[in-house]
């Protein structure tokens, strides 16, 4: 008899440890990648809150994004689908301050995405795009490689390879317009790739990015890699923090 008791006992406890283990399993949230990049061109510095328009309490309750610098510290892990973002011109983040984009975010569960702010102080610009980065064949040694325009009223483009004769990679790419993934070999002694962005309509060069380590045997950077190769800065400044240049951005 205390034998069959015991089994009951033990019984029920099982059945209950299982049904606290799946409602915990059902209550696990699923997370969505989004990282930012400030892509406006001069020296403003963007604040974040993902408080909305909701007063932020201190300056350090936001993380400051400065114009092309790109890290860890840019992504982070939402679980919201409809997720509120302020983006405030530092230091103006007084209660009474607005910000440069006052922005609901619908990111689909378990996606990746990235949110680039463009544009002017006065005239603001953002673009969210979502992507999925294709997985590589170990025997393969290749990576990839998307191309995206963040030139702020700029007019279209072309991308040429330009590393032992010349390629055209993508032709006629709009303002906030960006392609597929290319891959490209990256195996031991694969010479270095140089990128231009042109003009398309006048072939006038715009800036160029030439890879560096491809064919490395050891802490090779980009083999079985994903990224994103934008142009950045407003189409006709010279100065450093306006010019058009390339920005590279690891997709994981």
């Amino acid at each position: 008899m205390k034998t069959y008791k015991l089994n009951i006992i033990l019984s029920i406890s099982l059945l209950c440890f299982a049904f606290v283990s799946c409602k915990k399993t059902e209550q696990v949230p699923v997370i969505s990648h989004l990282s930012l990049f400030n892509a406006m061109p001069g020296d403003t510095k963007l604040l974040t809150s993902f408080r909305g328009t909701k007063p932020l309490d201190r300056y350090y309750d936001g993380l400051l994004f400065y114009y092309a610098v790109f890290s860890g510290l840019n992504k982070y892990a939402i679980t919201k689908e409809e997720q509120p973002l302020a983006m405030y011109r530092y230091p103006d983040t007084l209660p009474t301050s607005k910000p440069l984009y006052d922005l609901n975010l619908k990111l689909k569960q378990g996606s990746i995405n990235r949110l680039y702010f463009m544009g002017t102080v006065e005239h603001p610009d953002y673009l969210l795009s979502t992507f999925v980065p294709p997985a590589y064949n170990v025997a393969d040694s290749t990576f990839g490689i998307k191309f995206l325009n963040l030139s702020y009223q700029s007019k279209p483009i072309n991308v040429y390879l330009v590393s032992n004769g010349e390629r055209k990679e993508v032709e006629g790419l709009a303002y906030k317009g960006e392609t597929e993934y290319k891959r490209y070999a990256a195996a031991l002694k694969t010479g270095e790739y140089t990128f231009e962005f042109r003009d398309q309509e006048t072939q006038k060069l715009l800036a160029s990015y030439t890879t560096n380590g491809v064919g490395f045997a050891k802490d090779n950077l980009w083999r079985f890699r994903n990224f994103t190769l934008a142009l950045i800065g407003l189409p006709g400044e010279t100065a450093e923090v306006l010019k058009q240049k390339p920005f590279l951005l690891d997709d994981y």
